[in-house]
């Protein structure tokens, strides 16, 4: 756990009380996770396995990633509690470790370090993705420019 981004920054007692408020889920290959559209409530940490996500669009299904050991998923759980944009479906037997927002929740008031750095994590993971689209509509706006 100790290597997973999110929980880097963690000490040992902190690292134990964060697994205790984990769930511990083996899924079987072929298995749905989440389907795109559910109401998200928890993260998902790849322990062992591959998880496809997949995006419908137009009638057909995508996969936009393939999830890999080590990996997090599902982290806008965290934060609200929305529709998935994607579905999760094991490509292979796969062991997963899920926080639910209520266990981050009572992190909050009981444990608040930990939950903090969570939060940064999961800030400096969104601001990665918005900058990461920004550049890409930049480039798009010039190469539409140039032509």
């Amino acid at each position: 756990m100790r290597t997973i981004p999110i929980f880097a920054g963690l000490r040992g007692r902190e690292l134990g009380r964060l697994i205790q408020s984990l769930y511990q889920r083996t899924y079987q290959k072929g298995e749905s996770l989440f389907n795109q559209g559910d109401i998200g409530r928890a993260l998902f940490i790849l322990e062992s396995g591959q998880i496809a996500l997949l995006r419908q669009d137009n009638g057909l299904e995508n996969k936009i990633y393939t999830v890999k050991p080590g990996e997090f998923f599902g982290e806008m759980a965290l934060l609200e509690e929305r529709p998935r944009t994607a579905s999760a479906r094991a490509e292979e037997i796969s062991r997963l470790y899920l926080l639910y927002r209520t266990e981050l929740d009572d992190l909050v008031h009981s444990a608040p370090r930990i939950a903090a750095v969570i939060f940064r994590h999961l800030a400096e993971r969104l601001s990665g993705r918005l900058r990461e689209r920004q550049d890409t509509r930049l480039a798009e706006t010039l190469l539409s420019r140039a032509r």
